[in-house]
Protein backbone atom coordinates (compact mmCIF):
# COMPACT_ATOMS: atom_id res chain seq x y z
CA UNK A 1 0.00 0.00 0.00
CA UNK A 2 1.34 3.43 -0.91
CA UNK A 3 2.27 5.60 2.04
CA UNK A 4 0.17 8.65 2.84
CA UNK A 5 1.39 11.99 1.48
CA UNK A 6 3.32 14.10 3.96
CA UNK A 7 1.26 16.58 5.94
CA UNK A 8 2.31 20.02 7.01
CA UNK A 9 3.59 20.16 10.58
CA UNK A 10 1.01 21.02 13.22
CA UNK A 11 0.74 24.81 13.43
CA UNK A 12 0.92 26.58 16.75
CA UNK A 13 -2.07 25.90 18.94
CA UNK A 14 -4.79 28.51 19.01
CA UNK A 15 -3.52 31.22 21.29
CA UNK A 16 -6.02 31.87 24.08
CA UNK A 17 -4.97 35.51 24.25
CA UNK A 18 -5.56 35.91 20.49
CA UNK A 19 -9.07 34.47 20.88
CA UNK A 20 -9.83 36.61 23.91
CA UNK A 21 -8.60 39.80 22.23
CA UNK A 22 -10.65 38.97 19.13
CA UNK A 23 -13.76 38.81 21.31
CA UNK A 24 -12.92 41.89 23.39
CA UNK A 25 -12.34 43.98 20.29
CA UNK A 26 -15.87 43.13 19.18
CA UNK A 27 -17.38 44.03 22.58
CA UNK A 28 -18.88 40.58 22.99
CA UNK A 29 -20.62 39.41 26.18
CA UNK A 30 -18.65 37.21 28.54
CA UNK A 31 -20.67 34.07 27.78
CA UNK A 32 -19.83 34.40 24.08
CA UNK A 33 -16.15 34.92 24.83
CA UNK A 34 -16.22 31.80 27.01
CA UNK A 35 -17.75 29.83 24.13
CA UNK A 36 -14.91 30.93 21.85
CA UNK A 37 -12.28 29.97 24.42
CA UNK A 38 -13.93 26.58 24.94
CA UNK A 39 -13.81 26.00 21.19
CA UNK A 40 -10.12 26.90 21.09
CA UNK A 41 -9.41 24.16 23.63
CA UNK A 42 -10.50 21.65 20.99
CA UNK A 43 -7.48 22.56 18.84
CA UNK A 44 -4.81 20.13 20.03
CA UNK A 45 -1.93 18.27 18.39
CA UNK A 46 -4.14 15.17 18.34
CA UNK A 47 -6.91 17.01 16.47
CA UNK A 48 -4.65 17.94 13.54
CA UNK A 49 -4.87 15.50 10.59
CA UNK A 50 -1.84 13.28 10.20
CA UNK A 51 -2.62 12.07 6.70
CA UNK A 52 -3.26 8.54 7.97
CA UNK A 53 -6.98 9.20 8.47
CA UNK A 54 -9.04 7.80 5.63
CA UNK A 55 -10.67 11.22 5.20
CA UNK A 56 -7.29 12.95 4.67
CA UNK A 57 -5.24 10.42 2.69
CA UNK A 58 -6.04 12.10 -0.61
CA UNK A 59 -5.96 15.76 0.47
CA UNK A 60 -2.45 16.59 1.74
CA UNK A 61 -2.28 19.65 3.96
CA UNK A 62 0.92 21.25 2.79
CA UNK A 63 1.81 24.84 1.93
CA UNK A 64 -1.09 26.22 3.96
CA UNK A 65 -1.82 29.91 3.36
CA UNK A 66 -0.02 31.99 5.97
CA UNK A 67 -2.41 34.92 6.29
CA UNK A 68 -3.73 35.86 9.75
CA UNK A 69 -6.48 33.69 11.21
CA UNK A 70 -8.12 36.48 13.21
CA UNK A 71 -9.90 38.79 10.80
CA UNK A 72 -10.38 42.48 11.55
CA UNK A 73 -13.40 42.50 9.23
CA UNK A 74 -16.62 42.67 11.25
CA UNK A 75 -19.08 43.18 8.39
CA UNK A 76 -19.11 42.02 4.79
CA UNK A 77 -19.84 44.83 2.33
CA UNK A 78 -23.27 44.45 0.81
CA UNK A 79 -24.48 41.59 3.00
CA UNK A 80 -28.17 41.94 3.85
CA UNK A 81 -30.43 40.11 6.29
CA UNK A 82 -33.88 40.66 4.80
CA UNK A 83 -36.98 38.71 5.73
CA UNK A 84 -40.41 38.75 4.17
CA UNK A 85 -42.72 40.81 6.43
CA UNK A 86 -44.94 37.81 7.19
CA UNK A 87 -42.00 35.78 8.48
CA UNK A 88 -40.70 38.64 10.62
CA UNK A 89 -44.18 39.15 12.09
CA UNK A 90 -44.25 35.49 13.13
CA UNK A 91 -41.00 35.81 15.06
CA UNK A 92 -38.50 34.44 12.55
CA UNK A 93 -34.97 35.65 13.27
CA UNK A 94 -32.42 36.14 10.49
CA UNK A 95 -29.39 38.13 11.62
CA UNK A 96 -25.65 38.26 11.77
CA UNK A 97 -24.47 35.90 14.50
CA UNK A 98 -22.97 38.63 16.67
CA UNK A 99 -26.10 40.76 16.40
CA UNK A 100 -28.26 37.78 17.32
CA UNK A 101 -25.97 37.01 20.28
CA UNK A 102 -26.55 40.52 21.60
CA UNK A 103 -30.28 40.70 20.83
CA UNK A 104 -31.35 37.09 21.45
CA UNK A 105 -28.81 35.50 23.80
CA UNK A 106 -31.39 33.05 25.18
CA UNK A 107 -31.73 31.50 21.71
CA UNK A 108 -28.13 31.65 20.55
CA UNK A 109 -26.38 30.49 23.69
CA UNK A 110 -27.61 26.90 23.64
CA UNK A 111 -26.54 26.40 20.02
CA UNK A 112 -23.18 28.17 19.83
CA UNK A 113 -21.29 26.08 22.33
CA UNK A 114 -18.72 23.71 20.75
CA UNK A 115 -20.60 20.65 19.60
CA UNK A 116 -19.83 17.24 18.22
CA UNK A 117 -18.80 16.26 14.77
CA UNK A 118 -16.39 14.05 12.88
CA UNK A 119 -13.08 13.94 14.80
CA UNK A 120 -11.17 14.15 11.51
CA UNK A 121 -12.37 17.75 11.08
CA UNK A 122 -12.05 18.79 14.71
CA UNK A 123 -9.06 21.09 14.27
CA UNK A 124 -10.72 23.24 11.62
CA UNK A 125 -14.05 23.28 13.42
CA UNK A 126 -12.20 24.58 16.49
CA UNK A 127 -10.53 27.35 14.49
CA UNK A 128 -13.81 28.53 12.98
CA UNK A 129 -15.71 28.35 16.27
CA UNK A 130 -13.00 30.26 18.15
CA UNK A 131 -12.38 33.03 15.61
CA UNK A 132 -15.53 33.36 13.48
CA UNK A 133 -16.19 36.90 12.35
CA UNK A 134 -17.79 38.56 9.30
CA UNK A 135 -20.22 36.44 7.32
CA UNK A 136 -21.58 34.51 10.32
CA UNK A 137 -25.34 34.00 10.44
CA UNK A 138 -28.10 32.96 12.83
CA UNK A 139 -31.56 31.79 11.72
CA UNK A 140 -34.33 30.73 14.09
CA UNK A 141 -37.82 29.66 13.00
CA UNK A 142 -40.39 29.26 15.80
CA UNK A 143 -42.59 26.18 16.09
CA UNK A 144 -45.23 25.70 13.36
CA UNK A 145 -44.05 28.72 11.34
CA UNK A 146 -43.63 28.20 7.59
CA UNK A 147 -41.26 30.63 5.84
CA UNK A 148 -42.74 30.85 2.36
CA UNK A 149 -39.90 32.58 0.51
CA UNK A 150 -36.30 31.26 0.50
CA UNK A 151 -33.96 33.07 2.88
CA UNK A 152 -31.01 34.09 0.72
CA UNK A 153 -27.73 35.54 1.93
CA UNK A 154 -24.90 36.52 -0.43
CA UNK A 155 -21.54 36.50 1.33
CA UNK A 156 -18.71 38.13 -0.62
CA UNK A 157 -15.40 38.49 1.18
CA UNK A 158 -13.29 41.42 -0.13
CA UNK A 159 -9.75 40.85 -1.37
CA UNK A 160 -7.11 40.21 1.26
CA UNK A 161 -5.07 37.53 2.99
CA UNK A 162 -7.06 37.21 6.23
CA UNK A 163 -8.81 33.90 6.84
CA UNK A 164 -12.54 33.73 6.10
CA UNK A 165 -13.92 32.05 9.22
CA UNK A 166 -17.68 31.92 9.66
CA UNK A 167 -20.42 30.12 11.51
CA UNK A 168 -23.96 29.55 10.30
CA UNK A 169 -26.49 28.30 12.83
CA UNK A 170 -29.99 27.36 11.66
CA UNK A 171 -32.64 26.24 14.16
CA UNK A 172 -36.02 25.07 12.85
CA UNK A 173 -38.33 24.33 15.75
CA UNK A 174 -41.10 21.72 15.83
CA UNK A 175 -43.32 21.70 12.74
CA UNK A 176 -41.61 24.68 11.07
CA UNK A 177 -40.25 24.91 7.53
CA UNK A 178 -37.74 27.02 5.61
CA UNK A 179 -35.31 27.14 2.72
CA UNK A 180 -31.99 28.92 3.24
CA UNK A 181 -29.44 29.68 0.53
CA UNK A 182 -25.86 30.67 1.31
CA UNK A 183 -23.89 31.93 -1.70
CA UNK A 184 -20.22 32.14 -0.70
CA UNK A 185 -17.61 33.93 -2.82
CA UNK A 186 -14.47 36.02 -2.49
CA UNK A 187 -12.47 38.61 -4.38
CA UNK A 188 -8.76 38.78 -5.14
CA UNK A 189 -6.32 35.93 -5.67
CA UNK A 190 -4.12 35.93 -2.56
CA UNK A 191 -3.74 32.59 -0.81
CA UNK A 192 -6.09 32.41 2.16
CA UNK A 193 -8.07 29.90 4.21
CA UNK A 194 -11.86 29.67 4.33
CA UNK A 195 -13.62 27.64 7.03
CA UNK A 196 -17.41 27.94 6.77
CA UNK A 197 -18.90 25.95 9.65
CA UNK A 198 -22.61 25.19 9.28
CA UNK A 199 -24.87 23.77 12.01
CA UNK A 200 -28.50 22.95 11.15
CA UNK A 201 -31.04 21.56 13.60
CA UNK A 202 -34.40 20.31 12.30
CA UNK A 203 -36.86 19.86 15.16
CA UNK A 204 -39.64 17.24 15.28
CA UNK A 205 -41.66 17.39 12.07
CA UNK A 206 -39.63 20.34 10.69
CA UNK A 207 -38.85 20.69 7.00
CA UNK A 208 -35.48 22.29 6.15
CA UNK A 209 -33.84 22.95 2.81
CA UNK A 210 -30.21 24.16 2.86
CA UNK A 211 -28.40 25.22 -0.33
CA UNK A 212 -24.71 26.11 -0.10
CA UNK A 213 -23.01 27.54 -3.19
CA UNK A 214 -19.22 27.82 -3.11
CA UNK A 215 -17.61 30.03 -5.72
CA UNK A 216 -14.44 31.17 -4.00
CA UNK A 217 -11.61 32.83 -5.93
CA UNK A 218 -8.35 31.06 -6.87
CA UNK A 219 -5.87 30.88 -4.02
CA UNK A 220 -8.56 29.98 -1.48
CA UNK A 221 -8.21 26.76 0.49
CA UNK A 222 -11.72 25.89 1.68
CA UNK A 223 -11.80 23.58 4.72
CA UNK A 224 -15.48 23.67 5.67
CA UNK A 225 -17.66 21.47 7.82
CA UNK A 226 -21.42 20.93 8.03
CA UNK A 227 -23.52 19.14 10.60
CA UNK A 228 -27.22 18.37 10.23
CA UNK A 229 -29.23 17.07 13.18
CA UNK A 230 -32.64 15.56 12.48
CA UNK A 231 -35.35 14.99 15.08
CA UNK A 232 -38.30 12.62 14.67
CA UNK A 233 -40.33 12.95 11.45
CA UNK A 234 -38.19 15.84 10.18
CA UNK A 235 -37.33 16.27 6.50
CA UNK A 236 -33.93 17.71 5.57
CA UNK A 237 -32.53 18.25 2.07
CA UNK A 238 -29.04 19.66 1.49
CA UNK A 239 -27.58 20.89 -1.80
CA UNK A 240 -23.86 21.69 -1.95
CA UNK A 241 -22.61 23.29 -5.15
CA UNK A 242 -18.89 23.57 -5.89
CA UNK A 243 -18.24 26.18 -8.56
CA UNK A 244 -15.63 28.96 -8.51
CA UNK A 245 -11.88 28.31 -8.67
CA UNK A 246 -10.87 27.23 -5.15
CA UNK A 247 -9.86 23.86 -3.80
CA UNK A 248 -12.28 22.51 -1.20
CA UNK A 249 -12.24 19.91 1.53
CA UNK A 250 -15.75 19.59 2.99
CA UNK A 251 -16.88 17.34 5.80
CA UNK A 252 -20.62 16.62 6.06
CA UNK A 253 -22.24 14.89 9.00
CA UNK A 254 -25.88 13.87 9.23
CA UNK A 255 -27.09 12.77 12.67
CA UNK A 256 -30.54 11.25 13.12
CA UNK A 257 -31.95 11.80 16.60
CA UNK A 258 -35.44 10.33 16.22
CA UNK A 259 -37.79 8.03 14.33
CA UNK A 260 -39.12 8.63 10.84
CA UNK A 261 -36.54 11.25 9.83
CA UNK A 262 -35.65 11.79 6.16
CA UNK A 263 -32.32 13.23 4.98
CA UNK A 264 -31.26 13.84 1.37
CA UNK A 265 -27.70 15.01 0.68
CA UNK A 266 -27.07 16.31 -2.84
CA UNK A 267 -23.94 17.70 -4.43
CA UNK A 268 -22.75 19.22 -7.71
CA UNK A 269 -19.08 19.64 -8.56
CA UNK A 270 -18.07 21.71 -11.60
CA UNK A 271 -14.27 21.89 -11.41
CA UNK A 272 -11.41 22.63 -13.78
CA UNK A 273 -7.81 23.86 -13.97
CA UNK A 274 -5.96 22.22 -11.05
CA UNK A 275 -8.84 22.27 -8.59
CA UNK A 276 -9.21 19.51 -6.03
CA UNK A 277 -12.64 18.95 -4.52
CA UNK A 278 -12.64 16.45 -1.67
CA UNK A 279 -15.88 15.60 0.15
CA UNK A 280 -16.29 13.17 2.98
CA UNK A 281 -19.63 12.42 4.54
CA UNK A 282 -20.91 10.50 7.53
CA UNK A 283 -24.57 9.48 7.46
CA UNK A 284 -25.64 8.17 10.85
CA UNK A 285 -28.91 6.25 10.34
CA UNK A 286 -30.94 5.51 13.44
CA UNK A 287 -34.50 5.26 14.71
CA UNK A 288 -37.45 3.47 13.18
CA UNK A 289 -38.32 3.99 9.53
CA UNK A 290 -35.68 6.67 8.88
CA UNK A 291 -34.29 7.39 5.41
CA UNK A 292 -30.88 8.81 4.46
CA UNK A 293 -29.73 9.11 0.84
CA UNK A 294 -26.82 10.85 -0.87
CA UNK A 295 -26.30 11.77 -4.53
CA UNK A 296 -23.15 13.61 -5.69
CA UNK A 297 -22.42 14.40 -9.34
CA UNK A 298 -19.13 15.81 -10.68
CA UNK A 299 -18.16 17.28 -14.06
CA UNK A 300 -14.36 17.52 -14.17
CA UNK A 301 -12.29 19.45 -16.69
CA UNK A 302 -8.57 20.07 -17.30
CA UNK A 303 -6.51 18.62 -14.41
CA UNK A 304 -9.31 18.75 -11.82
CA UNK A 305 -9.67 15.97 -9.27
CA UNK A 306 -12.75 15.00 -7.26
CA UNK A 307 -12.57 12.71 -4.23
CA UNK A 308 -15.55 11.37 -2.34
CA UNK A 309 -15.21 9.27 0.78
CA UNK A 310 -18.52 8.65 2.49
CA UNK A 311 -19.72 6.29 5.19
CA UNK A 312 -23.24 5.17 6.03
CA UNK A 313 -23.48 3.79 9.55
CA UNK A 314 -26.74 2.00 10.35
CA UNK A 315 -26.98 1.83 14.13
CA UNK A 316 -27.86 -1.35 16.01
CA UNK A 317 -30.72 0.55 17.65
CA UNK A 318 -32.39 1.25 14.30
CA UNK A 319 -35.09 -0.73 12.51
CA UNK A 320 -36.73 -0.57 9.11
CA UNK A 321 -34.39 2.14 7.78
CA UNK A 322 -33.35 2.83 4.19
CA UNK A 323 -30.15 4.44 2.95
CA UNK A 324 -28.14 4.78 -0.23
CA UNK A 325 -25.01 6.55 -1.49
CA UNK A 326 -24.44 7.38 -5.14
CA UNK A 327 -21.44 9.24 -6.57
CA UNK A 328 -21.08 9.74 -10.34
CA UNK A 329 -18.13 11.47 -12.01
CA UNK A 330 -17.96 12.68 -15.60
CA UNK A 331 -14.36 13.12 -16.79
CA UNK A 332 -14.17 15.75 -19.53
CA UNK A 333 -10.40 15.70 -19.95
CA UNK A 334 -7.78 12.97 -20.22
CA UNK A 335 -6.07 14.58 -17.23
CA UNK A 336 -9.10 14.84 -14.92
CA UNK A 337 -9.60 12.23 -12.22
CA UNK A 338 -12.00 10.99 -9.57
CA UNK A 339 -11.86 8.68 -6.56
CA UNK A 340 -15.36 7.75 -5.32
CA UNK A 341 -15.14 5.62 -2.16
CA UNK A 342 -18.48 4.69 -0.53
CA UNK A 343 -18.47 2.68 2.71
CA UNK A 344 -21.26 0.85 4.53
CA UNK A 345 -21.26 -0.06 8.22
CA UNK A 346 -24.44 -1.97 9.06
CA UNK A 347 -24.88 -2.97 12.70
CA UNK A 348 -28.35 -4.51 12.40
CA UNK A 349 -30.08 -6.97 10.08
CA UNK A 350 -33.35 -5.04 10.25
CA UNK A 351 -32.97 -2.75 7.22
CA UNK A 352 -35.26 -2.07 4.27
CA UNK A 353 -32.33 -1.15 2.02
CA UNK A 354 -28.71 -0.04 2.31
CA UNK A 355 -26.40 0.25 -0.66
CA UNK A 356 -24.10 2.34 -2.79
CA UNK A 357 -23.05 3.04 -6.36
CA UNK A 358 -20.03 4.86 -7.76
CA UNK A 359 -18.68 5.53 -11.26
CA UNK A 360 -15.98 7.61 -12.93
CA UNK A 361 -15.55 7.80 -16.69
CA UNK A 362 -15.48 9.87 -19.86
CA UNK A 363 -18.49 10.75 -21.97
CA UNK A 364 -19.48 7.87 -24.19
CA UNK A 365 -18.89 8.22 -27.93
CA UNK A 366 -22.43 7.02 -28.59
CA UNK A 367 -23.91 9.77 -26.42
CA UNK A 368 -21.80 12.43 -28.14
CA UNK A 369 -22.65 11.06 -31.58
CA UNK A 370 -26.36 11.08 -30.78
CA UNK A 371 -26.24 14.74 -29.69
CA UNK A 372 -24.07 15.76 -32.64
CA UNK A 373 -26.44 14.03 -35.05
CA UNK A 374 -29.05 16.60 -33.91
CA UNK A 375 -26.97 19.44 -35.35
CA UNK A 376 -24.66 20.35 -32.43
CA UNK A 377 -20.90 20.53 -32.66
CA UNK A 378 -18.79 18.52 -30.24
CA UNK A 379 -18.48 21.28 -27.61
CA UNK A 380 -22.20 22.00 -27.71
CA UNK A 381 -22.99 18.29 -27.45
CA UNK A 382 -20.76 18.03 -24.40
CA UNK A 383 -22.44 21.02 -22.76
CA UNK A 384 -25.85 19.52 -23.43
CA UNK A 385 -24.90 16.18 -21.87
CA UNK A 386 -23.35 17.79 -18.78
CA UNK A 387 -26.48 19.89 -18.24
CA UNK A 388 -28.61 16.78 -18.52
CA UNK A 389 -26.31 14.96 -16.10
CA UNK A 390 -26.60 17.76 -13.52
CA UNK A 391 -30.38 17.93 -13.85
CA UNK A 392 -30.73 14.88 -11.60
CA UNK A 393 -29.69 17.12 -8.71
CA UNK A 394 -30.91 20.53 -9.88
CA UNK A 395 -34.45 19.24 -10.39
CA UNK A 396 -34.59 18.28 -6.71
CA UNK A 397 -34.54 21.97 -5.73
CA UNK A 398 -38.10 23.10 -5.10
CA UNK A 399 -37.82 26.82 -5.81
CA UNK A 400 -37.31 27.96 -9.42
CA UNK A 401 -35.30 31.05 -8.44
CA UNK A 402 -32.93 28.90 -6.38
CA UNK A 403 -32.55 26.47 -9.29
CA UNK A 404 -31.57 29.35 -11.55
CA UNK A 405 -29.06 30.62 -9.00
CA UNK A 406 -27.42 27.19 -8.95
CA UNK A 407 -27.35 27.04 -12.74
CA UNK A 408 -25.81 30.50 -12.90
CA UNK A 409 -23.09 29.39 -10.50
CA UNK A 410 -21.99 26.38 -12.59
CA UNK A 411 -22.47 27.92 -16.05
CA UNK A 412 -19.02 29.54 -16.23
CA UNK A 413 -17.61 26.02 -16.13
CA UNK A 414 -20.20 23.88 -17.93
CA UNK A 415 -21.52 26.43 -20.46
CA UNK A 416 -24.91 27.93 -21.15
CA UNK A 417 -27.19 25.78 -23.26
CA UNK A 418 -29.72 28.63 -23.37
CA UNK A 419 -27.34 30.32 -25.82
CA UNK A 420 -27.86 27.33 -28.13
CA UNK A 421 -31.56 28.01 -28.25
CA UNK A 422 -32.38 25.32 -25.71
CA UNK A 423 -34.42 26.06 -22.62
CA UNK A 424 -32.10 25.70 -19.60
Amino acid sequence: MASAPPMTRVPSLLDQELVEQHSLRRNEPEWLRDARLAAAEGFTPDSWPTGQEEEWRRFPLKDLPEGPLASTLDHLPGIQFKLEPEAAAQGVIFKGLLRASLDNPELVRSHIAPGGGMPSHGAFRAIADALWSAGSTFVHVPADVAVAMPIVVDKVWPAGAEAMLSRTIVVAERGSSLTIVEDLSSEGAKPRIAIPHVDVYAGPGARVRYVGIRRFAPGVLDLGFQRFRSASDSDVAVHNVFAGEASSKLGIESDMEGNGATVKLYGLVAAGDNQRIDVNSFQQVDGKGSQSDLLYLSALYDHAKAVFYGKIRVEATSSGTGSYQECRNMLLSDHAGADPIPVLEILTNDVVRCGHGATAGALGDEDLFYAMSRGFDRDQAQQLLVHGFFRRVINQIDDEHVRQRVLNAVRPRIGNIAEMGILA
